[in-house]
């Protein structure tokens, strides 16, 4: 998997701006997006690799899922959502199932859809397996259907939300201090400074790093409908599948706790992958592609979003956990207000 490469508004690094964002990937560029969309214009995108999203979140599935496991994400991810798909060509509604091997585990999904205004409904598992009859090995009982959710188009949201930034590709940032970002190409003065640096988050200002899971995910040489809703499998031998160019993207959704930036897909990842679509009609598929990626998290996992409480002048917007794709406008916007707050 690559970034997304595009010709770079800003080929040099300006001495100062209002705000600068350290981090291209989906939280610093949502948050130059809402920046824009709130008025404020002087803010300057740093990403110290030569195209975007060449980390966590150029790599991801795509899969536009609002419910998750909890409330502080979900309000997240469904406002993301309905902001996703005011953009062109970026989101694409397929519906999503998300299976339990547990009744109790679907009612709680259903009653958190409920509250936050998401149509969806509990289907049997004969409902789920019509729809994916290869996977009727799985220990699915229910299944919350989701006709709403759906695939996100990753580089086309990439290049949305930084259609009208200012960009400085190939500035890697080595120090945070107030006032001051000091880049491999230079030092650039700012009233704010928003921390976007995903599994490298807090290291530049001597803070822990994140905890960063490594996660495998396959392109298999299968076939479904076109209709086919996407299907997370949120229960014992958890993985998820959707329909995909070329063939089925499935993940066995492994965690491996690894450095920063450790995304090379390892033998570790397809032994769980066969080892979970073993006794299914996936089970003698041939891979078609391969790649890692990383999800990143904060101790509490919850998304870390605001203001820093004894540095004034930063703001987080750091361990989104895997739902950046589709909560990064609203994380944005959240941001954003964070930052328009410290520049008064």
């Amino acid at each position: 998997m690559a970034g997304v490469c595009y010709k770079a508004w800003v080929h040099e690094l300006p001495s100062s701006t209002d705000v600068a964002i350290v981090g291209g990937g989906f939280a610093g560029a949502a948050t130059a997006w809402a920046l824009a969309r709130k008025g404020v214009r002087d803010v300057v995108v740093l990403e110290r690799e030569v195209e975007l999203g060449r980390f966590a979140s150029g790599r991801g599935a795509g899969l536009g899922r609002q419910i998750t496991e909890d409330d502080d994400t979900t309000a997240l991810t469904v406002r993301g959502a309905s902001l996703l798909r005011e953009l062109p060509g970026v989101w694409t509604q397929t519906g999503g199932l998300l299976g339990f091997d547990h009744e109790a585990r679907a009612q709680d999904a259903l009653a958190r859809a409920r509250r936050f205004g998401v149509a969806a409904e509990i289907i049997e598992r004969d409902a789920v397996i019509d729809r994916w009859p290869e996977l009727g090995a799985l220990p699915i009982v229910h299944a919350l259907w989701v006709p709403s959710d759906g695939a996100i188009d990753v580089a086309a949201s990439l290049r949305a939300l930084t259609a009208s930034a200012r960009i400085v590709l190939g500035a890697g940032v080595e120090r945070l201090e107030r006032g001051r970002v000091v880049t491999s190409r230079g030092a650039i003065t700012a009233k704010v400074i928003v921390d976007a640096t995903g599994a490298w988050a807090g290291t530049l200002v001597g803070d822990p790093a994140l905890e960063a899971f490594k996660r495998h995910v396959y392109v298999i040489d299968a076939e479904t409908a076109p209709e086919t809703p996407w299907l997370w499998n949120l229960g014992d031998r958890e993985l998820y599948v959707r329909r995909a160019p070329g063939g089925v993207l499935v993940s066995p959704c492994d965690a491996t706790i690894v450095p920063a930036g450790a995304q090379e897909p390892d033998p570790s990842g397809d032994a769980k992958l066969h080892e979970l679509l073993g006794n299914t009609g996936f089970s003698e598929a041939a891979i078609v592609r391969r790649w890692a990626c990383q999800r990143t998290f904060t101790a509490d996992r919850k998304m870390r979003l605001g203001r820093d409480p004894a540095r004034p002048w930063l703001v987080w917007a750091v361990g989104l956990g895997g739902h950046g794709a589709t909560a990064a406008p609203a994380v944005g916007e959240r941001v954003a207000d964070a930052v328009i707050e410290a520049l008064a």
